[in-house]
């Protein structure tokens, strides 16, 4: 545990302005994908990986050898890290002949019944790079969901950027007081950047602490990828409620922001011990 010389915002600008550098240039990682068929499902990216993770390249080595098959799976669920996106991008651009071997479904979010909202089924390669630029093409695929971060994903990936974890740990929410950040904030005004911000399905990290709004409230910027992907969420005035959430910390709720941050409701909020801006 240490000291962190990045704030989450520059994670958010390193996904999504301009985004990652491929060798087509620029990919923005703008879009929130999550395994939770509650939460939309994956199954863009399940049709897109479970075939073309496994075809060799002309030197014999598949996708799934060239980034990593835990990478790729953390991939699918939407908790990629950025390098894996990269590489994963530059694989299909430098092999864009293999994107027609198979068809995959174009999806999107699952429907209420959990079953797949297939909008057009097809060719990588006739779909998407034979009617784009390679950039374009790329950026699409992240729009129709075969690419994108949830909320753990962005989380832990950032604590990756800034050198706070050496791997992956994967954490739901509800046990980040357990296993991430084990103290527990219960004065709004004692809240700093870097506290971890935790619902019962939702993990978000506040970026910047502005001002005093009164005995009850202050005003903050706060990062997560929830719908819309991964964001910075600035002038969101957080308030301390008076009640009891996870683990028995202290609730808070959060009213206003710019943009509006998409998951509301109560919240506690917890620091990682050592680990400060």
């Amino acid at each position: 545990m240490a000291e962190s010389f990045f704030l989450p915002y520059h994670y958010v600008d390193h996904l999504t302005s301009p985004g990652l550098q491929t060798s087509a240039g620029p990919v923005k990682l703008s879009q929130y994908l999550c395994k939770d068929r509650g939460n939309g499902g994956n199954d863009s990216a399940t049709s897109f990986y479970k075939n073309f993770r496994w075809i060799k390249d002309a030197s014999g080595i598949n996708l799934n050898q060239h980034v990593g098959g835990k990478a790729i799976d953390l991939a699918l669920k939407g908790q990629g890290n950025d390098k894996a996106f990269v590489k994963i991008w530059n694989f299909m651009l430098k092999n864009k002949e293999l994107m027609d071997k198979y068809k995959v479904d174009v999806c999107g979010r699952a429907k209420k019944d959990g079953s797949k909202d297939v909008e057009q089924t097809g060719k990588i390669k006739r779909m998407y790079f034979d009617k784009m630029s390679d950039r374009a093409a790329l950026q699409q695929m992240v729009q129709d969901r075969f690419f994108g971060m949830d909320c753990i994903g962005f989380i832990a990936n950032f604590l990756i950027y800034t050198g706070e974890w050496d791997k992956y740990y994967g954490v739901s929410p509800k046990n980040y007081p357990k296993h991430v950040a084990k103290i527990n904030i219960d004065d709004v005004h004692e809240v700093k950047p870097l506290d971890f911000m935790v619902w019962n399905g939702h993990v978000a990290i506040v970026d910047w602490v502005w001002n005093k709004i009164d005995e009850k409230s202050v005003r903050i910027d706060m990062c997560q990828s929830s719908s819309g992907g991964p964001q910075c969420n600035e002038w969101v005035i957080l308030k301390q409620t008076g009640g009891k959430g996870i683990n028995g910390g202290m609730e808070f709720t959060i009213l206003g922001g710019t943009p509006a941050p998409p998951v509301r409701g109560n919240l506690t909020i917890w620091r990682r011990e050592g680990f400060w801006f």
